[in-house]
């Protein structure tokens, strides 16, 4: 009882935040919420309402559902308790039926209201939606206040209407905060106007840390590294963000070593503790390098950290031992991960063919398919990849079927191309060619290219000139398509026809294709 008389003591507090950690488990919470039935304090509106704000808003027991039951068992509801329900349920449009209740209720909405309304309309299809709710913004006279201001410039730049966004910009431009620009240049830059969006960032009477990387993830992702790096240099303050979005930007755009440099700076004396984002981006350069002793380093960093591995972060780990060579560490990031997603076990299932562990791979599948999620498109491709490289012909047969038949998965190029290399590679190259022929969609230049050198593997020379002579037709200018040819010839012992191809990319001035190799240092 008086731990009891504590817990509604402290649900009374003056400041909501301090009533929102009066509970610390969903236990406390229903004892509690039994007690003020018994005791007949549920009627008393002050009572009501910070209990559902507890139920709906509480970082330890918020529970919506519940929160959705005893709303709906209120009689009378609040201001309040509407503005509560609704913000719980923003990330989803029954915050949208709430809205139109409250209205019915005779409550008129406030300042509290549309921030989360506006920011629940996103899960719209269309910005129609959220045009109806600034309308009501207008109507109720709060297009003066920033925190709704700044929320509809979020919307509308989340549905790319850049304009109309700028114009509520400009239209509120007296009371336009940091936050204001900062969600405008992040909808300017996410649409790809990134010019525009450092027209704005220049223009910025005062910028802070999330401005800053707003641009600097901007040019990232528009594949301007070093004008992201400019900025990243020039900022007078970094957060994990900062160093997050630069090394993000290095690993998607190929600079793996420029990556792991910086990340490595980052870490440095225990300067910054990278977030998610970073960790995985490092992990990813690692996995483009096949540079396992890093991966390894990294892998140790986040044990030594304590740094929590969730299935984010455990599918890129096991991506860079399953492409580093090492499928034994890959297996074992795999078991020890409790909770896996279709794509972890699609990068085991990758990584397990990736090794010539076809078989393997194809036991994975057969677990995935009793107590993992449905396989889709990238498993299937992973598992024929395997097949195809451990000569598993019947088996590769019978997944092509299953995916068709069973998941009702459309193949794709992909998966014509696995099952290509994987008869071609048997040596039943006029099967493959059959197969090709009954493709619902036009087969692309690599494929042909597969089975061009399945002919010249398996001595089908007469097939091969036939359609490495249609191959170099499309694509006349890349040097490699003649070399299968030039190849072709030569092991038939027909020099003359291997020098005419030979003469035939000098004529056309081909450029031949570099070879190129990673080396671990």
């Amino acid at each position: 009882m008086r731990v009891a008389a504590r817990i509604i003591e402290q649900l009374h507090h003056l400041s909501l935040s301090q009533a929102l950690t009066a509970l610390k488990a969903p236990s406390h919470f229903h004892q509690t919420h039994a007690h003020l039935i018994v005791s007949g304090l549920t009627s008393h509106p002050f009572t009501a309402a910070r209990l559902l704000a507890c139920a709906a808003l509480s970082p330890s027991v918020s529970d919506l559902p519940y929160a959705k039951t005893i709303f709906l068992h209120t009689h009378d509801p609040t201001l309040f308790m509407f503005n509560t329900i609704i913000m719980a349920s923003s990330k989803t449009l029954d915050s949208i039926t709430f809205y139109v209740c409250m209205l019915h209720a005779g409550h008129f909405p406030d300042n509290f209201t549309f921030p989360s309304l506006i920011k629940s309309s996103s899960a719209s299809p269309t910005s129609l939606l959220g045009t109806q709710l600034h309308s009501h913004v207008v109507k109720f006279g709060l297009e003066r206040d920033v925190f709704v201001v700044n929320n509809m410039i979020a919307m509308y730049s989340s549905f790319r209407e850049l304009g109309t966004a700028r114009k509520v910009f400009d239209e509120s431009f007296r009371l336009v905060d940091v936050v204001s620009w900062t969600t405008l240049i992040t909808g300017l830059a996410n649409s790809g106007q990134i010019d525009d969006a450092r027209k704005m960032f220049d223009l910025m009477p005062l910028k802070n840390t999330v401005s800053w990387n707003a641009m600097i993830s901007g040019y990232a992702r528009s594949g301007r590294i070093s004008e992201a790096r400019n900025l990243f240099d020039e900022m007078p303050e970094r957060d994990a963000a900062s160093w997050s979005a630069m090394v993000s930007g290095y690993s998607q755009g190929g600079m793996c070593n420029e990556a792991l440099e910086l990340f490595k700076e980052m870490v440095s004396g225990d300067k910054m503790i990278p977030n998610e984002a970073a960790l995985v981006s490092a992990v990813s350069a690692c996995a483009q390098l096949r540079a396992l002793e890093e991966g390894q380093w990294l892998h140790r960093y986040i044990k030594e950290k304590k740094i929590w591995i969730n299935v984010t972060l455990g599918t890129v780990l096991l991506d860079m031992y399953g492409k580093c060579g090492s499928i034994s560490e890959a297996a074992r990031v795999f078991k020890s991960m409790p909770e896996r997603n279709v794509y972890s076990w699609n990068s085991m299932i990758a990584g397990l063919a990736l090794n010539g562990c076809g078989k393997e791979s194809l036991s994975l599948f057969w677990i995935m398919r009793f107590v993992g999620p449905s396989p889709n498109a990238i498993t299937f491709i992973g598992l024929l990849s395997g097949c195809s490289h451990s000569g598993l012909i019947n088996e590769g047969q019978w997944l092509f079927s299953l995916m068709t038949q069973v998941y009702g998965i459309r193949p794709q190029l992909e998966h014509y191309g696995c099952m290509v290399d994987l008869l071609g590679r048997a040596g039943l190259v006029k099967e493959a060619l059959d197969f090709v022929e009954t493709m619902p969609m036009k087969p692309h230049p690599e494929l042909w290219g597969a089975l061009v050198g399945a002919c010249r593997i398996h001595g089908e020379v007469e097939l091969g000139e036939e359609l490495g002579k249609h191959l170099i037709g499309l694509e006349p200018h890349h040097g490699g398509r003649y070399a299968l040819l030039s190849n072709i010839f030569a092991a038939a012992q027909r020099w003359d026809d291997a020098a005419m191809v030979r003469d035939l990319v000098k004529g056309r001035k081909v450029l031949k294709n570099p070879g190129n190799s990673i080396v671990e240092t």
